[in-house]
């Protein structure tokens, strides 16, 4: 039986325009993640399975709900969220050991 590995990482831009960065803590919840943000524009992804991906519509409305304490109505289309394979991101960021 495959045990599904999900975890939170806050991340933002690179002041520097060096590109994406993420914390190094692996947070159990979106609001957890969301009070590690260190810069405006930052937001929250989703590792699972070693595989970042974009938050779900319902954790999109924990992200929202932790920032600003009320439910923001999504305008996105609904669908699968993009997943990208972590090694895509190797250049720019390693998940700690």
């Amino acid at each position: 039986m495959e045990v599904n590995s999900i975890h939170y990482r806050a991340c933002d831009s690179d002041c520097a325009g060096c590109g994406f960065v993420m914390c190094s803590h692996q947070h159990q919840t979106v609001a957890a993640a969301a009070a590690c943000i260190s810069m405006a524009g930052g937001y929250v992804v989703v590792v699972e399975n070693g595989v970042i991906r974009a938050l779900t519509a319902a954790e999109e409305q924990e992200f929202q709900v932790a920032l600003h304490g009320t439910k923001v109505e999504s305008k996105a289309a609904p669908g699968p969220a993009p997943s990208v394979p972590v090694w895509w991101w190797s250049g720019t960021f390693r998940f700690p050991a």
